[in-house]
């Protein structure tokens, strides 16, 4: 079963624990945030699959944070859970990037669980999984086989490169972290043994996949290293699909 990540933002501990039990069976891991705060810190460092979020923990900023979650994440199930809302208050969620509104009794654990997995089957999962082919400015990647044309050499993705190329492709222009790295499934099938080396094994294989997908690698273009956080690829730099077929 694949391997997800979600976060719950509840003040709740309790609720918290029995709903990360209950959706580990769908493939979810479920981390959990007693704050508004700590949730922001988190949902920075990362794209989250599922964010759950509970309405009294997060009070009047939930609009706010609804948006701060939808930009530039189109593809996070964003769910807030309260006692009770108005129909207006419900609208002014959706509004502002939220999925689904649970009400009442539907908060329950035994019934939540069973509507994330739900969700889970049936939401649009970010597209870059059926993509064949990506260009990145010039350089073009066949994501299926690994081939790689750049400056007029033909080169290959190998190892975790393909894996890392595809998370980058799923986040542009979100920071991605060596923390985060570590916790995403490129990890999960990783055969290092500590995460001291997940630290190196990333920075060797960023730097690998920058020869072969940069025109300089010395001076990258595309997966850009932001000094103390982490990485990014630069938002300009993925042609359209409708043209990156035609290389």
């Amino acid at each position: 079963m694949e391997r997800e990540i979600g976060i719950q933002i509840d003040k709740n501990h309790q609720r918290r624990r029995h709903l990360a039990g209950r959706v580990k069976q769908t493939g979810l891991v479920l981390q959990e945030a007693s704050t508004l705060k700590k949730g922001k810190q988190m949902t920075k460092s990362r794209c989250y699959r599922l964010v759950i979020i509970d309405k009294g923990t997060v009070g009047e900023e939930i609009f706010d944070f609804c948006q701060f979650l939808r930009t530039g994440n189109p593809y996070s199930i964003l769910m807030v859970l309260a006692k009770k809302v108005s129909l207006l208050f419900e609208k002014r969620l959706f509004e502002s990037g939220a999925n689904d509104v649970v009400v009442g009794r539907q908060c329950k654990s035994s019934v939540l669980s069973r509507r994330i997995a739900c969700r889970l089957r049936y939401s649009v999962k970010p597209p870059i999984d059926k993509v064949k082919k990506v260009r990145l400015k010039n350089t073009v990647i066949d994501l299926g086989s690994g081939e790689v044309w750049c400056n007029g050499k033909v080169g290959r993705l190998r190892g975790i490169q393909t894996d890392l190329l595809k998370y980058f492709l799923a986040n542009p222009g979100r920071v991605i972290s060596r923390d985060e790295l570590l916790l995403s499934p490129i990890w999960a099938d990783s055969i290092c043994s500590s995460a001291k080396d997940g630290g190196k094994t990333f920075d060797v294989n960023i730097s690998k996949l920058r020869k072969q997908i940069e025109a300089k690698p010395q001076e990258p273009q595309i997966i850009i290293s932001i000094r103390g956080k982490g990485w990014k690829l630069a938002r300009d730099v993925l042609v359209p699909k409708s043209e990156s077929e035609t290389g």
